[in-house]
This record gives C-alpha cells, sequence and structure tokens, in this order.
C-alpha cells in the first residue's frame, strides 16, 4: 500500500531538458560564443569608431574605449539573440546541405548493394552463373566491402 515508486533516475530515464529562448545547445555553444564575441568587437569598434568622430578632441584612450564599450553593453541582448539565431540557421542549412544529403547518398549505394546481394543469391538457389560485378560503392577495390 505504501510502496514508494522509483524516481526517474533510477529507472534509466534521462531527465527532461529544459528549453528556454536563450538557450544554446552544447554541440553549438562554441560556434554561438565566438560570434557573440565578434560581434561585441565589431559593435565596440563601431561605437568608438562614432564616438571619435563625435569627439574629435578625445583626451584619453580610456574614456573612448569606455564610451564604446558602454554604447556595446546597451545591445548585449540584441547580439545575443542574432548570434543564437545565426548559429541555428546555419548549424539547420549545414544538416540539411550536407548530411542529408551523405545519408541519402549512404541510403542509395545500400539498395544498389542489396540489390545485388539479392540477385547473387537468386542466380545461387537457382544454380545458373552470376557474373554480374559488384555496385561501385563502399570497396576496396579488391570486390571486398570496408568496414
Amino acid at each position: 500500500m505504501g510502496r514508494k515508486q522509483p524516481d526517474d533516475k533510477s529507472r534509466g530515464a534521462e531527465p527532461e531538458e529544459q528549453v528556454t529562448i536563450w538557450a544554446v545547445r552544447r554541440k553549438l555553444f562554441v560556434s554561438y560564443f565566438i560570434l557573440f564575441s565578434l560581434l561585441f568587437i565589431l559593435v565596440t569598434a563601431v561605437a568608438a569608431w562614432l564616438e571619435y568622430n563625435q569627439i574629435s578632441n578625445a583626451k584619453e584612450l580610456a574614456e573612448l574605449v569606455m564610451a564604446a564599450m558602454g554604447v556595446a553593453s546597451g545591445r548585449v541582448l540584441w547580439l545575443a539573440a542574432c548570434s543564437i539565431i545565426a548559429v541555428e540557421v546555419g548549424n539547420m542549412i549545414v544538416e540539411y546541405l550536407i548530411v542529408d544529403r551523405y545519408k541519402r547518398g549512404k541510403k542509395e549505394v545500400h539498395r544498389e548493394w542489396k540489390s545485388w546481394y539479392e540477385r547473387q543469391q537468386a542466380a545461387q538457389r537457382e544454380g545458373r552463373p552470376f557474373n554480374e560485378p559488384p555496385p561501385a560503392g563502399p570497396e576496396d577495390g579488391k570486390g571486398k566491402i570496408r568496414n
């Protein structure tokens, strides 16, 4: 009656991942951080250049840098959002163009080999010779499949 149910960790289930608008997937974090840093530096440089042009008699470089960093810091949320969007969209494009094409090609090669193998097995069952060369694909040049 008072039996305790095992928790998710003891059953081998993984904890549910929290999702927020500011979440960056672990595999994309380095790309995100690099892009965010570059955008921050670019905005800081542009702000410094604009500030320098407005105040042509800037006496100290430190004042100029602090003013530019203040301008760039005010845009941190926009820079973070743009970085996340750019990294996620870039990742989706790469996955679509490279990974999906690779998977489709691999499936096609698999279909060709499977079809060839089925023809070979049918010929063996029927006792007739099978002289068709294996299809081009994952072979080492000697007719053996590479692992």
